[in-house]
C-alpha cells in the first residue's frame, strides 16, 4: 500500500512576499501553505483588501491554506489585558480562517513564568474558555509546544488537550521543537507516542545540540529520527499536513527573539535558500520510505 503525505511550507520561512513562497511551493509540488506573517506584518494585522489578494493568488496557484500560524496565547497568563489582546487576535484569525477555507489555527500555552504544575489548571481554564469561539467558527485550535511557554513538549501539551476535552483543541506535533525542550523529551518515539492520538497537524524542522546550544539544520540532518517518524506516520495512517518550518538560515543565525516571535522581513531574510535546502532534504527522506508514492509533494 502506497502512502502520500500532504506537504506544505510556512510562507514567511521563504519570504514576506506570498508570490515567492508560492513559486517555491509549486516548484516542489507542494499542495498547501501555512500563513504566519506577510509584508512585514502578522496575518491579523493585514487589511481585508490584502487578504483577498493573497486568497486569489493561492486559489490561482491551486494551493490550500492548511493552517494559520498565529501568536495566540504567547502572552502572560496572569495579565488579563494581554489575554484579552490574544483573544482579539484569535477572533480576527478565526474570521480569516473561514475566508481562506482553513480549519486549523496554531496557538500556545502562555509564557512560562512558574512551574508547569502550578499553572496547569489556569491554562486549561483559559483554553477551555475559547472552545465556544472555535465551535462557532468550526476551526480547530492546534496547541503547539515550545521551550518558551508552559507546555515545552508533547507530553505536557497532550495533558492540556486531554484536560480541555474538546475535539476543537488538538496537539500540533513539532518534533524539532523537542530538541529545545528543557525536560529533554526525545522527539521520536517518546514525543510522538504522547501526541499520536491527539494531533491534527505537524510542523517539520530539525536541529543539532552542540556545547549547550541548539542549532537549526535541514530536515534529516539533525537529531530528529525522521525516518522512524515518517514510517510511523505512514503505518498509523496520518492524514493531516506536514508543514516545513525551516527555522534556520545558511548565512546568518536567527536570534532568540526571532525564534520566540518569528515574523517580519528580518526573520525571512535568507529564508528561501534554507527552505529550498530543507525541501530537497525532505524529498530525499520521503523517497527512501519503502511504500511512499511521492505524489504528495517535493517532486521536481
Amino acid at each position: 500500500m502506497t502512502k502520500t503525505f500532504r506537504l506544505a511550507i510556512m510562507t514567511d520561512e521563504v519570504s514576506q512576499s506570498p508570490e515567492d513562497a508560492i513559486k517555491l511551493a509549486q516548484e516542489f509540488g507542494l499542495t498547501g501553505v501555512e500563513l504566519r506573517s506577510v509584508d512585514g506584518k502578522q496575518l491579523h494585522q493585514l487589511d481585508d483588501a490584502r487578504i483577498e489578494e493573497i486568497k486569489a493568488m493561492l486559489q490561482e496557484a491551486k494551493l490550500e491554506v492548511c493552517g494559520l500560524s498565529t501568536p495566540v496565547f504567547k502572552c502572560e497568563l496572569d495579565r488579563p489585558e494581554e489575554v484579552e489582546q490574544s483573544l482579539a487576535i484569535l477572533r480576527r484569525d478565526l474570521e480569516l480562517a473561514n475566508r481562506f477555507g482553513c480549519r486549523i489555527i496554531r496557538g500556545f500555552s502562555f509564557w512560562a513564568r512558574k512551574p508547569f504544575e502550578e499553572a496547569f489548571d489556569e491554562i486549561v481554564s483559559r483554553i477551555r474558555g475559547i472552545v465556544p469561539l472555535l465551535e462557532e467558527a468550526d476551526v480547530v485550535f492546534a496547541l503547539e509546544f515550545d521551550p518558551a511557554v508552559y507546555a515545552t513538549n508533547a507530553e505536557k501539551t497532550a495533558r492540556i488537550v486531554r484536560a480541555v476535552d474538546s475535539p476543537y483543541v488538538r496537539v500540533l506535533f513539532d518534533p524539532g521543537n523537542d530538541l529545545w525542550d528543557p525536560d529533554g523529551e526525545v522527539p521520536y518515539p517518546q514525543g510522538y507516542d504522547h501526541a499520536r492520538e491527539l494531533m491534527c497537524h505537524i510542523h517539520l524542522k530539525d536541529a543539532v545540540r552542540r556545547d549547550g546550544e541548539v542549532e537549526g539544520v535541514a530536515i534529516g540532518a539533525g537529531e530528529v529520527d525522521y525516518k522512524g517518524l515518517f514510517s510511523a506516520l505512514a503505518a498509523d495512517g496520518y492524514e493531516g499536513y506536514l508543514v516545513v518550518e525551516t527555522h534556520y538560515r545558511l548565512r546568518s543565525k536567527l536570534s532568540e527573539e526571532q525564534l520566540k516571535r518569528p515574523a517580519g522581513y528580518a526573520f525571512s531574510e535568507g529564508g528561501e535558500e534554507a527552505s529550498r535546502q530543507c525541501l530537497e532534504s525532505l524529498s530525499r527522506l520521503l523517497l527512501e520510505l519503502p511504500a511512499y508514492s511521492g505524489q504528495g509533494g517535493t517532486g521536481r
